[in-house]
């Protein structure tokens, strides 16, 4: 069976993909059926370039080629619609609920007089003293 996928070449830290048709079960590097295009992931300011032939790549998905789920989603947002049927959605784990905290009642304790500083209170004698200009 053909597949339809990206073949990795550059070097480390620095990929170069190459759209590929080759045998499923041969490895990724070897000599694939036919080159279809490629995709430069580090241009146009981390976007990525994308060139391929159009026309050759609808014609070996409607002779039967598969398309891997990266080049799918890239086609896909390239326009050619026949790779959508190829995109699988991606299993998420639904998201742990934070336990709910039970509302506190708050009660009110009031503060003894004693409690209070200086400077909380207010002492009337002190603004006597000072003469007003």
């Amino acid at each position: 069976m053909l597949v339809i996928r990206f073949a990795r070449f550059g070097r480390k830290k620095s990929a170069f993909f190459k759209l590929v048709v080759a045998e499923k079960a041969r490895a990724v590097q070897k000599k694939p059926v036919a080159e279809l295009g490629w995709f430069n992931p580090h241009t146009d300011g981390g976007k990525g370039e994308f060139k391929f032939d159009a026309e050759a790549v609808k014609k070996y998905i409607a002779n039967g080629a598969q398309v891997s789920q990266a080049v799918a989603r890239k086609l896909v947002k390239e326009g050619i619609k026949e790779a959508g049927k190829f995109i699988k959605q991606r299993v998420t784990k639904p998201k742990k609920e934070a336990p709910k905290e039970e509302p506190k009642e708050e009660t009110s304790v009031e503060e003894p007089a004693e409690a209070l500083t200086e400077e909380d209170s207010t002492d009337d004698s002190a603004a006597e003293e000072k003469p007003a200009e």
